[in-house]
């Protein structure tokens, strides 16, 4: 059983269709935010570098964060192989001697 254009077409609901060639226009929305007067742009600027500012110093302290994680790291790794490599304390151990005869 096949289905023609017109029976297919003869299902779908009534639209308007545009030209084949022709694509379907395009909206397109543009959001401006940059500031029209002098007070405007002022406090963008004071924003601006606000933000900037922020920002570094945040990267200063990461920085301070993980150059003290880094400096735990090294001296614990120190500590624990010079406490790995230090020598028991000398202990003598008193026993006899049996020997064996051999027959």
């Amino acid at each position: 059983m096949t289905y023609t254009k017109m029976n297919i077409m003869g299902q779908l609901p009534d639209r308007q269709t545009t030209e084949p060639g022709r694509p379907r226009p395009v909206r397109v929305i543009h959001i401006s935010v940059q500031p029209k007067t002098w007070l405007g742009k002022l406090l963008a600027t004071i924003l601006a570098a606000a933000l900037m500012l922020i920002a570094f110093f945040l990267s200063i302290i990461l920085f301070v964060m993980i150059a003290c994680i880094i400096v735990v790291a090294i001296i614990y790794v120190i500590w624990a192989s010079h406490r790995a490599g230090r020598r028991p304390p000398d202990q003598v151990i008193e026993a006899e001697v049996k020997s064996r005869d051999i027959d």
